[in-house]
């Protein structure tokens, strides 16, 4: 199928989403796009003010990464049908749908309407190159906020998956004292020839107190009032965990910790270049790379 005859709905989001409606159209392809959270200057989009009509004739279907934020599909929009409900009723049946973070229950409703559905964040290559985005997004935000310079600093990072090993490459390069901690053995090991050192959770809040710098990247609860307490005055700790995060903001608020959630770094950025992940992934899958 040649580009110009297949037609992408570009839907939510953030500013990757403005961007990768911009990409696919140069690309070639026949692009509408709807809940925009700007306009994308373009004559060859056709943008509309509802989803319904967005989805009309869509051969595949762009949504946000993270899909849904509260149980709604993600983004800043006052679009009136822009939900679950409307974007599963309306897709043609074998388009298909590309977003990151899909939950199961909505993979599963849209596959029983033969929609083919793709989880942008479960290809490693994609995910990989996006923590590294999300990882200078982290760097960006540490250097604002904190009295501290970044260089030469100490820092700590909890987790070490994709996200964990981007930060832990790209802290080192700032000449950081980098340690890391994380319960997986393996992991654990590999981390151990890359950083400085590792801390086990159980040494984790007496350990707590020694670092300019704390990221996260854990989904879960792991920075708990009891290991707040003993985190520095002038720490900050930057939280990159998806929603709720992995910190008690309750007790940081109360403790007056400096804590901050940070979802969707790629898209604040480096949204144009995230879109360009997120473009070539999608193209592959459907056969027009």
């Amino acid at each position: 199928m040649r580009a110009d005859s297949y037609k992408i709905a570009v839907i939510g989001g953030d500013r990757r989403q403005v961007y990768l409606a911009e990409i696919l159209a140069e690309r070639g392809c026949d692009v509408s796009a709807c809940g925009l959270c700007g306009s994308t200057q373009r004559e060859r989009i056709r943008e509309t003010a509802a989803l319904k009509e967005a989805l009309e004739g869509a051969d595949a279907v762009a949504a946000p990464v993270p899909f849904l934020r509260d149980g709604k599909i993600a983004g800043k929009y006052e679009v009136p049908d822009m939900d679950m409900e409307t974007l599963l009723d309306q897709m043609p049946e074998t388009a298909f749908l590309f977003a990151g973070g899909i939950p199961e229950a909505v993979e599963k409703s849209a596959e029983k309407r033969g929609i083919k559905v793709y989880d942008m964040m479960r290809d490693e290559f994609t995910a990989v190159k996006n923590a590294a985005a999300a990882a200078e997004g982290a760097a960006a935000e540490a250097i604002v906020r904190s009295p501290v310079s970044l260089t030469k600093s100490r820092c700590l990072i909890l987790g070490y998956g994709r996200c964990g090993r981007a930060l832990t490459c790209l802290l080192r390069a700032f000449s950081c004292r980098v340690f890391v901690c994380e319960k997986d053995c393996g992991r654990a090991a590999e981390a151990c020839a890359l950083a400085d050192g590792t801390v086990s959770e159980e040494e984790l809040a007496d350990a707590a107190g020694r670092f300019d710098f704390i990221f996260n990247t854990v989904p879960e609860l792991i920075l708990t009032r009891e290991r707040l307490r003993c985190v520095g005055e002038r720490t900050w700790i930057l939280d990159l965990a998806s929603a709720p995060g992995g910190v008690d903001y309750r007790a940081a608020q109360e403790l007056a910790v400096n804590a901050v959630l940070l979802p969707g770094l790629p898209g604040r950025y480096a949204p144009y270049s995230s879109a360009e992940i997120l473009a070539d992934y999608l193209l592959s899958r459907i056969g027009l790379r």
